[in-house]
């Protein structure tokens, strides 16, 4: 088996496209159609379907892009056993988080876990909960950090943190300034929220069945968590998000927290995800300790929520 084919087969597949993963590999587009032929040769069936603007990988390409990640996580392993005799001196960090945690308390984790053991790298993909979860689910990434993700086949539950969904508002906005308000009191005004059908989304339509409450007015909705904050500081809209989402405008004054009354919007968690089956390296295992540190810092349990 040549496993640099392999190993640029799963870079194709990455990329989506033959034309961007040679760019990407500086390898002529030519020479990796002919190690995907030589793959599918070995293998006996077509691994990629050409689209009319990059390919995809056919049902037997899943299974030896699957086989394949696999086979990679094991030999970096193996490498990094055989450096382990003189420390952890060297490897590869693979994660994927939400915007809100990868911009606070993950590089924090990054930066002091690097003063520590400075040959370690990092490879870390931001994107929303589903996003998250299908980057840990396919192999890219070896943990995730997400925010109430969809319960999949091939993740599992490593540890997990409560986040509250609350209401934020800008400094000067006609809520109450401080204490609990419900969604039939927020729902009064326009409401800056995550897409729907996303897991957060769920939630608030959820609570508000429960409560029997009409959302009203939705006057704008983003993925982008930071899109949804700059709204909320430019407008009389009310953005609900996790708690951690709003801390730093909060600290900076440029928002200001309200708690949700709802139980349903209490339950909301921050999760870190791993794939099923798969053994972490030696650097990941090491860092799994600092990211469960900082998620467990993160936890507002009842009544931890200041306005």
């Amino acid at each position: 088996m040549n496993l640099n084919a392999l190993r640029n087969f799963v870079a194709i597949v990455e990329a989506g496209s033959i034309r961007e993963a040679a760019d990407n590999l500086h390898i002529a587009q030519s020479a990796l159609s002919r190690q995907v032929l030589g793959l599918e040769r070995e293998f006996g069936a077509p691994l990629l379907s050409r689209l009319p603007r990059g390919v995809e990988p056919t049902a037997a390409g899943r299974i030896v892009l699957r086989h394949a990640r696999l086979t990679f996580d094991q030999i970096r392993s193996a490498r990094e056993e055989i450096s382990a005799f003189e420390g952890l001196r060297t490897g590869q960090i693979r994660l994927a988080a939400i915007e809100p945690f990868a911009n606070g308390p993950l590089a924090d984790c990054i930066t002091r876990f690097q003063t520590s053991y400075p040959g370690i790298v990092f490879d870390v993909r931001v994107g929303n909960t589903r996003q998250v979860a299908t980057l840990v689910q396919e192999g890219i990434a070896e943990f995730g950090v997400a925010y109430n993700a969809p319960r999949e086949a091939g993740i599992v539950l490593r540890a997990s943190a409560r986040q509250p969904l609350v209401a934020l508002v800008r400094p000067e906005h006609g809520l109450p300034k401080a204490g609990t308000v419900g969604l039939a009191d927020i729902a009064q005004w326009p409401l800056i929220l995550p897409p729907a059908g996303s897991p957060t989304r769920l939630l608030i339509e959820e609570a508000a069945r429960r409560s029997n409450v009409r959302l009203g007015r939705i006057g704008f909705e983003s993925d982008s968590v930071a899109l949804r904050l700059a709204m909320a500081q430019r407008t009389d809209g009310i953005a609900v998000l996790a708690h951690l989402s709003g801390m730093a405008a909060c600290e900076a004054g440029a928002l200001r927290m309200l708690r949700l009354s709802e139980t349903t919007l209490s339950e909301g968690r921050l999760e870190l995800l791993a794939g099923e089956g798969r053994t972490p390296s030696r650097a990941t295992q090491t860092f799994e300790r600092v990211l469960r540190s900082a998620l467990k810092s993160t936890d507002q349990g009842p009544g931890a929520i200041k306005g």
